[in-house]
């Protein structure tokens, strides 16, 4: 099966955004073949997440905890995903939820 990972690593704009993260993001399997059927996996950052996921990464630490998705997508279900070249194709957004930088909502 092919699962999603994320974690935060540290940025030139952290000192900008607000810790810890609050929100979600959504990970997206295009399906080159159609334009629908694509798969779809939203990974939340609230208040019930552990603070390892979502707390600001400070060098000299590399990156942040594994923050896991569920299951994207089965092998059995995958050629469908494919087109000729063997690549996939994914679309990555991402929401965030802030009280005291409402620009960055």
């Amino acid at each position: 099966y092919l699962s999603c990972k994320l974690a935060l690593l540290p940025g030139e704009y952290d000192d900008k955004l607000e810790w810890p993260f609050q929100g979600e993001v959504t990970v997206e399997l295009l399906n080159q073949k159609e334009d629908r059927g694509h798969k779809k996996i939203i990974i939340y950052f609230n208040k019930d997440t552990l603070d390892g996921y979502k707390n600001r990464v400070v060098p000299p630490k590399v990156n942040g905890e594994w923050q896991n998705g569920d299951c994207l997508i089965t092998e059995s279900d995958l050629h469908r995903y494919l087109n000729d070249n063997d690549t996939l194709y994914f679309r990555i957004s991402v929401t965030i939820n802030s009280k005291s930088k409402p620009w960055l909502v």
